[in-house]
């Protein structure tokens, strides 16, 4: 087992040795938001605040990699598709158990068609629209008047990225923590990147109360482009919290509420986060989820960005649906969406369809 390890260690670290060697470095703050948003139903409905909310499935180890540490009978699907289709999404979690060592995989794939490049539409050739006069204007890729538009020259290119998530648990100085190890497949028209990263997370219960650290792209995460060309993405802290609450009697009715911190103090200046100072940048989260008689679920939050969230879920013992809807804010990048999850028992597929 130890030699895995060290193998797993010898190959990262021999990546990111010759990606420093072989090219050029720079700090960017994208590249890994497809393990932040192609997630499953449920989470997406509780803002992604669930970090310190374990929803039992999976792909909940994308949130906090602590969550591998128990056995799941279920495999997780979840389609994502926006902007009339021209964005899509798939999420698959599955886990992998051989004695008393979980792993939970889960394989994310985003695809985005018909981008347009309108590089080469524009007729750069100034004010009096003729080439080759070195008027004002010229070559100085604005659309200034007496320049027009070649719409032949519009060509369309695709963006895909695959990405694998491993995680596990882990014990260190005798804490449990969760480590999730992760593979992202980049390619944008004819370039291409690979990259890795490292996230952990744990847990610590008080009283009634759950508690939880996650630290991504532990100590960075980066992709190196066919070129050569580095990206490198600090690393940030979320901080989460869950609170059910007691004080309800039904012993048919659940509610619990949760939160979620996210903190950038390194590289975080973005104009989207909701608190900014300098290179501080602090994001927010929430989420409350009402549980009837552990079959129905309702469920309403707040994400990071501002956008708000709601779903509902049902439970079939061997079949979980779970639907989200949310529409995009000023600040939402993603548009008006609908999401879908099952979680499917493949031992009920085996025993009930297969007849194993």
């Amino acid at each position: 087992m130890n030699s895995k390890k060290n193998l797993i260690y010898t190959i990262i670290k021999l990546f990111f040795i010759f990606s420093i060697l072989s090219g050029d470095g720079t700090w960017v703050k994208y590249g890994w938001e497809l393990f932040n948003y192609v997630i499953d139903a449920r989470s997406v409905a509780l803002g992604s605040s669930n970090i310190a909310y374990n929803t039992h499935s999976v792909s909940s180890s994308l949130i906090n990699p602590y969550y591998s540490n128990k056995p799941i009978k279920y495999i997780s699907v979840t389609h994502q598709s926006r902007y009339a289709g021209i964005a899509n999404s798939d999420l698959i979690g599955f886990q992998l158990k051989k004695e008393k060592k979980i792993i939970n995989i889960n394989v994310l794939y985003e695809g985005i068609s018909k981008i347009p490049d309108t590089r080469s539409m524009l007729l750069d050739w100034g004010y009096d629209g003729l080439f080759g006069t070195n008027d004002l204007g010229e070559g100085n890729g604005i659309l200034d008047e007496g320049e027009r538009l070649d719409y032949n020259q519009l060509i369309y290119f695709n963006q895909h990225r695959l990405g694998l998530y491993c995680s596990f648990s882990y014990k260190l100085n005798q804490i449990p923590i969760g480590l999730g190890f992760k593979v992202l497949s980049y390619s944008l028209n004819n370039h291409f990147a690979l990259g890795f990263g490292l996230d952990l997370g744990l847990i610590k219960k008080v009283n009634f109360s759950t508690v939880a650290l996650v630290i991504r792209n532990l100590p960075a995460s980066g992709l190196i482009w066919d070129n050569g060309t580095i990206e490198g993405t600090f690393p940030y802290l979320s901080i989460g919290f869950h609170q059910p609450l007691n004080f309800i009697e039904s012993k048919n009715l659940k509610i619990n509420t949760m939160g979620r911190l996210d903190v950038n103090a390194l590289n975080g200046n973005s104009v989207d986060s909701q608190i900014r100072f300098h290179n501080f940048t602090c994001d927010m989260s929430m989420g409350v989820e009402g549980i009837y008689k552990d079959k129905f679920f309702i469920r309403l939050g707040s994400d990071p960005f501002k956008n708000l969230t709601g779903g509902l879920g049902f439970n079939w013992d061997n079949l979980m649906i779970d639907y989200t809807f949310f529409s995009s804010s000023g600040n939402g990048y993603l548009g008006n969406n609908h999401l879908i999850s099952l979680n499917i028992s493949l031992e009920w597929i085996f025993k009930k369809i297969i007849g194993i």
